[in-house]
């Protein structure tokens, strides 16, 4: 296997592409001047590629079950820090219950000889998923006929996996798609990742012909008589969408309705912990040298093999990330836990005329199995919020 096993390429967004992007605010300038969406470059890949981390993702998602399975069949928590009874209970309850993952997003590396290795799984956040899904797929359409690429494709079903994975989650016909992050003055979600997010995840509900409502996470209330959560119109809800991670809502002043709770909430509570680092720690414990797993630890090991890298148990997308040679910061570990410590597996380098950059594949996860990839690049080594995103095309 070659390293890396992709290729970025310059090419040219059409302009009626280009204008499509500044009308979805993709080229819209970050704090550090640079717009989310890279118009100059992609990056290519083979089939070959996307079989390995196809195998990876489905393999490293069926240890994750077994995992949960065993804790939930023990009842003990202790592992993951979850001390609250009540969060607990809604976790056991949600995986009898087989409540659906609904998505998520892995992070990979890769090893010299090619491997892919998991670095992180968003298990529990739609972060970029209307990106990676219809955003990228309207860029590769338009730059396809321009260039006449009739032989190139890319690997993208993220629509239609959520199209085929909805109607099987056993949502109703009206249900909330509630945010997280800012609201606006009436409490509307504002112009956020999570409002793009959940307009995008509304519009595929009602094509299946469902009746969604978005709202913010501030305008969820809770109904004593009925036992269930209401919308913004105190209307009560069978079930709500939320994009919100579940370790917050563990420090909620409500969170000890969950188990009571008639109302079902997505992604299920259970992914609480698959979205905690703490889980990549549990699978190299029980299986360790298991395919595409790196070494992680809780405890940072007497002779660790080779160089770590320490990340806060609850950090999100790079936060306090510190890598070999660097100091570790303060941590507020009441939010993000303590640090664990992983195997440093560096990311692909390349070379973008402007400086190098650092490109991190994606595999998301719609309903369990692998769906689409993403590819987002930062000039540092570490993938945070600001990292910019890059299509890609399959190609052979």
């Amino acid at each position: 296997m070659a390293y890396p096993p992709f290729q970025r390429i310059a090419v040219k967004t059409p302009a009626e592409a280009e204008a499509r992007l500044r009308e979805l605010g993709m080229l819209a300038p970050a704090p550090d001047g640079q717009p989310w969406w890279v118009t100059d470059a992609a990056y290519v890949i083979d089939a070959a590629l996307v079989e390995r981390v196809f195998t990876a993702a489905t393999g490293i998602q069926q240890r994750c079950y077994a995992a949960v399975e065993a804790l939930v069949s023990s009842g003990d928590y202790n592992y993951f820090g979850i001390a609250n009874p009540a969060m607990q209970t809604a976790i056991t309850q949600s995986w009898r219950a087989k409540d659906s993952p609904l998505y998520g997003r892995m992070d990979f590396s890769f090893a010299p000889d090619g491997t892919p290795m998991l670095l992180d799984y968003e298990a529990d956040s739609p972060f970029g998923l209307a990106e990676a899904s219809y955003v990228q797929w309207e860029w590769f359409e338009a730059w396809q006929e321009a260039n006449r690429a009739s032989r190139d494709s890319q690997e993208n079903l993220i629509y239609e996996k959520l199209t085929a994975h909805l109607p099987r989650t056993g949502l109703p016909h009206r249900f909330a798609i509630a945010c997280g992050g800012e609201t606006m003055v009436n409490g509307n979600p504002a112009d956020t990742g999570e409002r793009f997010d959940a307009e995008y995840l509304a519009e595929i509900a009602r094509e299946l012909g469902m009746r969604p409502s978005i709202c913010s996470m501030e305008q969820i209330g809770w109904d004593l008589d009925a036992q269930c959560f209401v919308d913004a119109a105190d209307e009560p809800l069978q079930a709500m969408i939320k994009i919100y991670p579940w370790d917050w809502m563990e420090d909620e002043p409500n969170v000890d309705v969950l188990p009571r709770c008639r109302t079902r909430i997505l992604p299920g509570a259970w992914t609480r912990l698959m979205a905690d680092k703490t889980m990549m720690a549990l699978l190299w414990h029980m299986t360790p040298g298991a395919p595409n797993l790196l070494p992680t630890f809780l405890e940072r090991p007497a002779q660790p093999g080779g160089p770590l890298v320490a990340k806060p148990r609850r950090g999100w997308d790079g936060e306090h990330v510190t890598l070999p040679g660097q100091t570790p910061g303060e941590v507020p570990e009441a939010a993000m836990g303590p640090l664990l410590y992983q195997a440093h597996c560096p990311l692909p380098v390349f070379d973008a005329g402007r400086g190098q950059v650092h490109a991190n594949l994606s595999v998301w996860i719609v309903g369990g199995e692998p769906a689409g990839i993403a590819f987002r690049e930062s000039s540092g080594p570490v993938t945070g919020p600001a990292a910019r995103f890059v299509p890609h095309i399959l190609r052979g």
